[in-house]
């Protein structure tokens, strides 16, 4: 009858350890949502405490309360996330970066904007080409204004990453008037 009591003895504290070990708190913040941790402590006006991964850390002043409770959620660590990628520049805002001393490349806009008013001349002037011979059926001539209307389009792109490039990734406001 003695062993039966001490094996009995030993479950129940066993259970009752393992009851507690699970046991854990509850960080109720004012917005509602609700921390669960195993422990925590108070460190110069922030409390810190074990979540996921590592330890974690909140103000006071933003904690409606700190409960005790039965049984922690196991929780898991979180996937790692994808490297974000930088934004693009806005369309249409120009950043200036200091530059020390004087601007080292000059940008000609006088050029760049001749450049782009000539290959945007020829570009219509092959699109109406290419409408022309659209409405004459003419296959050859149709094919021949395309890849024109094509090669202008492609020399007013590079002109513009040209420009991009010189200018920081960003094109003046005056490029699309």
């Amino acid at each position: 009858m003695k062993k039966l009591f001490c094996f009995m003895t030993a479950v129940a504290f066993l259970f009752g350890l393992s009851s507690s070990a699970l046991a854990g708190y509850a960080i109720k913040l004012k917005n509602g949502r609700i921390l669960m941790t195993t422990s925590f402590w108070e460190d110069n006006g922030v409390i810190k405490f074990y979540w996921e991964t590592g330890i974690a850390m909140i103000p006071k002043e933003i904690i409606r309360s700190i409960g005790f409770v039965k049984e922690v959620p196991a929780t898991t660590p979180p996937k790692p996330k994808d490297p974000v990628a930088e934004p693009a520049p806005i369309p249409g805002k120009e950043e200036r970066t200091p530059v020390a001393g004087a601007q080292k490349d000059k940008i000609d806009n006088e050029y760049y904007k001749k450049q782009k008013a000539e290959f945007t001349e020829k570009f219509e002037q092959a699109h109406e080409r290419y409408l022309e011979a659209s409405s004459r059926g003419d296959g050859e001539a149709k094919k021949k204004a395309w890849e024109e209307f094509n090669q202008h389009a492609r020399q007013v792109s590079a002109l513009e990453e040209e420009l991009k490039k010189k200018n920081n990734g960003i094109l003046p406001q005056s490029w699309n008037k």
